[in-house]
């Protein structure tokens, strides 16, 4: 006979462990009603959660319009001030290691409202440039963590919560060097920020769901069917000899029978006409949500160029929108190296390509028109140039007067008065066009009887020269002749002309 059992009392048994449970269930409640609700109507009426939006992303036309604004942000320009230091070259060369991670990132918080970036310092980095090589705290891993472990109080700070922190408890985020949050217009009332992709829920959800029902469609009358009419009571024959020639979809009816099948649709009268029209304009809304248009979306094939030209206009607006809502976040990610290795702050420019056109070009021009030297640091700094943009000047060597005492006589220079330097400075200067040879000049200044004889014969030979062309020709002349007295008063001879 099997013994009893005997009764344990109370005082025996082990200690249960609803107490724990219910203590957890009691935190998990509190944490509940304490969470900010979020304030996105679309997805409180839809009953599903932001990181739930991530699954849109499959759909075709949604991919295509976020990775189209994706890629123009990711290959956005961007530079460093300074840009002259040792630490911007090494910063500058970091964070192009890191630039698709960060941006990427950044901007997933105009799909679903906001992102967070979590950083991992690498105190034994080095930065090779030639042959120095520099130690420096750099990042070893940044990227995006789950949206859905985080979040975003109305006054800035962001909670990391219990069911994904070490000590099982909510843990306010270190903002300044672990983790990087991206809001995109974010309120008081709804600190998640706005999901662009909560916008798009119903027009995804009726896309795909369409798409569901055409396959059905499809599937039902798109494949041919074998109709087979006999007379009355042979249909069951009909319908297996139909079945015994390998057709998925037969039909048998009596020949007295008619069956006629009628689809609803728009323009061309059919359910596939119908539903290219459904899809389309889901497409288009698609587009205008994401895109701000529809032209640039490459799908339309309607519109003139002007038209065109005017929706790049805004979709380059959404562009610039997007750098600034990730302009704060990258620029608290570099401010969190630089103070890590004890460097001046630099400032990152986004999107902004510097251009000779403006305010800064025209001073800089009449600074240099003023005399001042401006160096290639100072262009690359101002103008956003790269490391060998500008040449280094070339030193010509300026040509320095001589001003030898050799220097033949100059009848002109006499009678100016001019100096040694001064008449070296008019033999370089270029001069007009010599109308008369010498002999000519000779021949002129011999026959010559007065100097009023001279000028006569030389206006009638320069009838349309110009004045400084006559002047030199009349200077060489005189030359010529004050010379020729000289011989002659050598010679014993004279020239005189009546005065």
């Amino acid at each position: 006979m099997a013994k009893k059992k005997p009764n344990k009392s109370k005082s025996d048994s082990k200690p249960e462990s609803g107490g724990l449970f219910l203590h957890e269930a009691e935190l998990a409640l509190i944490n509940y009603l304490t969470k900010m609700p979020d304030g996105d109507e679309v997805l409180r009426k839809a009953g599903i959660t932001r990181h739930r939006l991530k699954v849109m992303m499959y759909d075709d036309e949604i991919y295509q319009c976020v990775e189209k604004r994706q890629d123009k942000l990711e290959s956005a320009p961007w530079r460093l001030e300074p840009a002259d230091t040792t630490a911007a070259q090494i910063l500058n060369d970091h964070l192009r290691e890191w630039w698709s991670d960060i941006v990427i990132g950044a901007q997933n918080a105009r799909w679903y409202g906001y992102s967070v970036l979590e950083a991992v310092y690498n105190e034994n980095a080095l930065h090779v440039n030639g042959d120095t090589i520099t130690p420096f705290i750099g990042l070893e891993w940044i990227g995006e963590k789950p949206m859905q472990w985080y979040e975003p109080k109305n006054d800035g700070r962001l909670i990391l919560l219990q069911n994904f922190s070490k000590s099982r408890l909510d843990e306010e985020c270190n903002q300044h060097f672990k983790h990087f949050l991206t809001r995109c217009k974010p309120t008081y009332e709804n600190p998640y920020g706005e999901a662009l992709l909560s916008r798009l829920y119903w027009v995804w959800f009726f896309k795909n769901n369409g798409f569901k029902m055409w396959a059905k469609f499809v599937e039902q009358f798109g494949m041919p069917m074998l109709v087979g009419k006999s007379s009355i009571g042979k249909n069951d024959d009909m319908r297996d000899a139909l079945l015994r020639a390998h057709a998925s979809r037969v039909l048998a009816v009596s020949a007295s029978d008619t069956i006629e099948v009628t689809a609803s649709g728009v323009n061309s009268g059919n359910a596939s006409g119908t539903y290219d029209t459904f899809d389309k304009n889901l497409e288009r809304r698609i587009q205008k949500v994401v895109l701000g248009q529809t032209l640039t979306s490459g799908t339309d094939g309607a519109g003139s160029r002007a038209l065109g030209d005017v929706h790049m206009e805004v979709q380059n607006s959404k562009y610039k929108a997007d750098i600034r809502m990730i302009l704060p976040t990258i620029q608290a990610i570099l401010n969190a190296l630089c103070d890590l290795n004890r460097w001046e702050r630099h400032r990152i420019i986004i999107g902004e390509e510097k251009s000779l056109e403006g305010p800064k070009a025209d001073r800089d021009v009449k600074l240099k028109n003023a005399g001042a030297n401006l160096t290639p640091q100072y262009f690359q700094r101002e103008y956003g140039l790269e490391e060998g943009d500008i040449a280094d000047p070339v030193q010509i060597p300026l040509k320095q007067f001589s001003a030898l005492p050799h220097q033949a006589f100059s009848f002109k220079a006499s009678v100016q008065k001019q100096s040694p330097e001064q008449q070296e400075v008019d033999s370089l200067a270029v001069r007009p066009m010599q109308l008369l040879s010498d002999d000519q000049i000779v021949q002129i200044a011999a026959s010559s009887e007065s100097i009023e004889d001279m000028q006569n014969k030389l206006f009638s030979l320069f009838t349309n020269a110009e004045s400084s062309q006559f002047n030199e020709a009349l200077d060489r002349a005189l030359f010529t002749a004050d010379v020729m007295g000289f011989v002659d008063s050598k010679e014993g001879m004279r020239m005189v002309w009546p005065s």
